[in-house]
């Protein structure tokens, strides 16, 4: 079975984001509209059923195969950690205020733009999970395809800017974050990913301005040398509570920018240097250096530099 052409990667994207694009303008009518949350529930799940059914379609017919092999409906009603759909979307409610049964009161859409927002999010995220899931299980029950690359469509956050163009194992999960539009095409090998054109690297991405989402000092350690994913690795987590690995806190009477990213006691920038009490982030690392000269040094100090 061939590695498919970009052409039809494209047409799997384009399928994947007009059926996105559709639900998140169904579901803000309904809000508009304040219709009862069980209609927004049956609504979100009809989509689903919609983005895996184009999904299953898609992968048969990149296998030049009319029948997929995948039920569509299993993937509908469900969110992405295998809760019934309507618990993510009443969370994200219950943040804003108590998520109502009945038809939403008139004061509700007016005091929240936030939660419009962050609702019309989940719920791309969820109706693409459902895409991608529903891909990666019709191309794992095809034997003759055990590999898959993640193609960008940019521009992209950095995060998966590090990841594009690598080749996973077809049971590898596929690692998004909410809002991600990155999709998975299934490759025979590096080899025929490359020859489709499916391999790009971070720093092509970053020198034609495809990558969206660094600070001003990610952008100039990456520009002075810096290893990108040691740059992005360390602000990963920081708008996440509890898991965060980037963080402020004072050294010496400054107020620094760190990250606890690559700095415990069984990494290896902490075993070359055990006395330094913080790991700086680049901004600190700009802040405090005193020419350019300074700069590298100090990005090779705290591990942005691999040599």
């Amino acid at each position: 079975m061939a590695t498919p052409s970009l052409s039809q990667a494209r047409s799997h994207y384009d399928r994947q984001r007009k059926i996105v694009g559709a639900a998140v303008l169904a579901v803000r009518s309904l809000f508009r509209r304040r219709r009862p949350m069980a209609e927004v529930v049956n609504t979100v799940a009809a989509y689903q059923f919609a983005s895996a059914t184009a999904a299953v379609r898609s992968v048969a017919a990149m296998a030049e195969d009319r029948a997929p092999l995948t039920n569509p409906r299993a993937f509908m009603g469900v969110s992405s950690l295998g809760f019934p759909i309507s618990e993510p979307i009443v969370a994200a409610i219950d943040q804003i205020v108590p998520a109502p049964v009945e038809p939403l009161p008139d004061t509700w859409w007016e005091d929240a733009a936030a939660f419009v927002a962050e609702v019309e999010q989940l719920i791309a995220s969820e109706v693409a999970d459902a895409y991608r899931t529903a891909s990666q299980v019709e191309f794992v029950v095809r034997p003759t395809w055990q590999n898959y690359v993640r193609m960008l469509n940019p521009p992209s956050c950095p995060r998966c800017a590090i990841l594009a163009g690598r080749i996973y194992r077809d049971l590898e999960a596929f690692r998004r974050h909410p809002g991600c539009d990155c999709v998975m095409i299934p490759v025979q090998d590096w080899e025929s990913a490359h020859d489709a054109g499916y391999v790009s690297s971070f720093q092509q991405a970053f020198e034609r301005g495809d990558v969206r989402g660094l600070s001003k000092a990610d952008a100039q350690a990456i520009t002075d040398g810096a290893d990108p994913a040691r740059v992005v690795n360390a602000t990963r987590g920081t708008s996440t509570p509890g898991i965060t690995t980037a963080y402020r806190t004072e050294v010496f009477g400054r107020r620094v920018k760190a990250t606890h990213d690559a700095a415990t006691k069984r990494s290896a920038w902490r075993k070359a240097n055990p006395t330094r009490l913080v790991r700086l982030r680049p901004e600190s690392i700009y802040e405090f250096a005193e020419d350019h000269d300074d700069a590298i040094r100090l990005l090779r100090l705290y591990g942005y530099l691999t040599s």
